[in-house]
């Protein structure tokens, strides 16, 4: 693995050379201001349209709006004879004593 990267890094670094070889020394100088610039530009692209984009998504605040649940009576309250409450009544006062 390590004897592929070694010869792909010089085959590249082979025509890189090959192609800056046939520049003269005032057109290297353009070629690199060229792309320093674009690299700039882009660079200052990138970070302000981050920036932008933070300040932008804080002030945007969805507000979720939740419905109200309706619960449905299953038991109604009158369903427990008079015997039940009264044994639950005694059951609970005996804490209370």
């Amino acid at each position: 693995m390590r004897k592929m990267y070694v010869k792909f890094k010089e085959c590249i670094g082979g025509r890189l050379r090959g192609l800056c070889d046939r520049l003269t020394p005032r057109q290297r100088a353009i070629a690199i201001i060229v792309m320093v610039s674009l690299f700039a530009l882009v660079n200052f692209y990138m970070i302000f349209r981050a920036i932008y984009d933070i300040g932008r998504e804080d002030a945007r605040q969805d507000i979720i709006r939740i419905t109200p649940l309706e619960v449905p009576d299953f038991v109604p309250a009158d369903t427990l004879s008079d015997m039940k409450v009264r044994e639950m009544e005694e059951f609970f006062n005996q804490f209370n004593k």
